[in-house]
């Protein structure tokens, strides 16, 4: 069956060969899963840059930083407060922190 087109494409759109939108859809079970925030490696805060955004976005204090010395800090997630809202996502400037599926002995815990 072939695919509609869209009543409206963008020039950008035509010439990149996107004339259909991708939708990545996951499982219906991991998306209604609760879910906790984790960091990259990618972190500034653990690589010696003073950054510690998530930790004021983070309403619950969830995310608390965790002093290393030499001006290093590295950010440590209580999961158990955690709630999943997703409010130190956005504020990373380096993208470093995403929402993933709360592991199951955690969950089990709570």
């Amino acid at each position: 069956m072939a695919r509609p087109l869209p009543s409206s494409v963008s020039r950008a759109s035509l010439l990149r060969g996107r004339l259909f939108a991708r939708v990545e859809s996951e499982p219906p079970d991991a998306a209604d899963a609760p879910k906790i925030a984790a960091f990259a490696g990618t972190c500034l805060s653990a690589r010696g840059v003073e950054c510690r955004i998530c930790g004021d976005h983070c309403e619950p204090r969830a995310i608390r930083f965790r002093l290393l010395g030499r001006g290093r800090s590295v950010p440590t997630l209580d999961a158990a407060a955690c709630d999943g809202c997703g409010a130190c996502v956005a504020p990373c400037p380096v993208g470093a922190i995403a929402l993933t599926p709360v592991p199951e002995e955690t969950a089990a815990c709570a």
